[in-house]
């Protein structure tokens, strides 16, 4: 029995033995295997900070195609695509537009000079400025260090550009706070016009590129057209549009009247009022381009203002003076009777000057009307209800629907001089004249002839029912007030 005894002893402390041999060893390995454990997380992470930062980049080169770095504008590349959209848009609903290249004057004098963070800092406040001094429709961008290109979508005409330019000129010229300094500089700017100066991206870009050259090497502070005729012509607008801004624009303005005929009675029922412009560089403005630049200048309110008072006192003085002229006719503008305000203002003047309100016509020209009627048809009733009588110009030229006209309180329809002029040699232009003569009587409107230059035009105007006639062959052509002596007045028609 001993040796099983002894036997039993063995085996229990070689299990002993391996029991405790075999706890260090799983200790071990699970020492091991946290270490594994752990080197794997840092692997991990690792791996995660790699792809945050492969994201970052790529969401930064991503931006940075998008966006320029310093000033937050369009890229090159978006600037180019929007260019080429806005090609494809106006080639498929010919339109106009332009693109300007403007490079700030003399740049690297002021980066040498006071640094490259100074530079960054003027270039971001230049940016900011002209950003904010441009349409929403608009797109600029930045090309190079100191040049900025824009994208003029939807010009009425291509000089609108050069306007544009001059306002961006303008905004350049203020100074700049940088820091401590104040900062003076001027830009250059080329134009190129779609699409008389290039039907691609590319052609316009180096075109637009060209015209800044050539504005550097005018002197700067600057702009340039590609083609040099549009630059006198922008030129020329300019020089008007400062002219209407102008405190003596009115010593430039002229009155001339021209008789209105009574062909039943052989007298003159009315002095037609029109407002010359005689500018001291480029002569006689015609009423057409007045009109548009006074428009778009925002002056045709004043400007209308002052012809209307100009007008009543000249009649005022004409009725002091014994002179028998029962109405002037006096052109007005959709906009005036737009303003809440005009028939106010009317008003006041006839009351302040003594005259009756039947002495006064406005004519409206027919062109645009029917867009505007729904505007303007309450300040025509208003007007009427004061008792002043309304006409309409160019008659017959329009799209005046005869259910519009019902509602338009016309007291005269004139007829556009084009269809009196053929009316003895077009048939079509005679049944024209013989359709607006028969509604005007049917709407108990009385019709107005305008130039009649011949006899023939006169007695086949007169076999139509149409006896108020005005042109060269009554009175001669538009005369300014001094020259409606009492004697020309009662030599008038004979």
């Amino acid at each position: 029995m001993l040796w099983l005894i002894c036997l039993i002893s063995v085996i229990g402390t070689i299990l002993a033995f391996s029991l405790i041999y075999g706890a260090r060893n799983l200790k071990h390995l699970k020492n091991h295997c946290a270490q594994v454990e752990t080197q794997l997380q840092q692997e991990i992470d690792k791996e995660l900070n790699i792809t945050a930062e492969l994201e970052e980049l790529k969401n930064n080169i991503a931006h940075n195609s998008l966006q320029d770095s310093l000033t937050g504008l369009p890229s090159r590349h978006v600037f180019e695509d929007r260019l080429l959209q806005t090609l494809n848009q106006s080639k498929r609903h010919q339109l106009t537009f332009g693109v300007l290249f403007l490079d700030v004057d003399a740049f690297k004098v002021i980066n040498d000079a006071l640094g490259h963070e100074v530079g960054d800092e003027l270039l971001q406040s230049v940016a900011t400025r002209l950003k904010e001094s441009i349409r929403q429709v608009d797109t600029i961008g930045r090309f190079g260090s100191d040049q900025f290109v824009f994208i003029l979508p939807q010009l009425s005409k291509a000089e609108t550009a050069a306007y544009v330019a001059q306002r961006l000129l303008d905004i350049m010229a203020e100074p700049f706070q940088i820091r401590t300094l104040e900062l003076f500089i001027t830009g250059s700017i080329g134009i190129a016009v779609y699409p008389a100066d290039g039907e691609d991206v590319q052609t316009l870009t180096q075109n637009a590129a060209n015209a800044l050259h050539q504005a550097k090497t005018r002197g700067r502070n600057v702009y340039q057209f590609y083609r040099e005729e549009m630059h006198a012509l922008s030129k020329r607008e300019l020089v008007l549009n400062s002219s209407l801004r102008g405190a003596s624009i009115y010593r430039d303005f002229s009155l001339y009247y021209q008789p209105q005929f009574n062909v039943e009675t052989n007298k003159i029922i009315a002095l037609d009022v029109l407002l010359h412009w005689h500018h001291p560089d480029f002569g006689l403005i015609s009423l057409q381009e007045f009109l548009r630049l006074a428009e778009n200048s925002g002056k045709i309110l004043v400007i209308g203002e002052w012809m209307l008072r100009t007008a009543l006192q000249q009649l005022q003085t004409w009725k002091q003076q014994g002179l028998n002229i029962d109405r002037i006719v006096v052109t007005v503008s959709l906009r005036q009777l737009e303003n809440s305000h005009f028939a106010f203002k009317i008003s006041q003047m006839l009351q302040e000057m003594h005259v009756d309100p039947s002495c006064l016509v406005l004519k409206i020209s027919e062109g645009g009307l029917l867009a505007k009627l729904e505007s303007i048809e309450k300040a025509l009733y208003m007007l009427k209800h004061l008792g002043i009588q309304v006409a309409i110009d160019d008659f017959g030229t329009g799209h005046l629907a005869l259910r519009d006209l019902k509602r338009f309180p016309a007291d005269y329809l004139k007829i556009d001089r084009s269809l009196v002029q053929d009316i003895t040699i077009n048939k079509e232009s005679e049944a024209i004249v013989k359709m607006i003569i028969a509604l005007a009587k049917s709407l108990q409107i009385a019709v107005i002839a305008d130039g009649v230059e011949s006899p023939n035009q006169k007695q086949l105007l007169k076999n139509l029912e149409c006896n108020i006639m005005q042109g060269s062959l009554f009175g001669g052509m538009p005369r300014r007030a001094e020259e409606f002596t009492q004697e020309l007045v009662s030599h008038v028609g004979e």
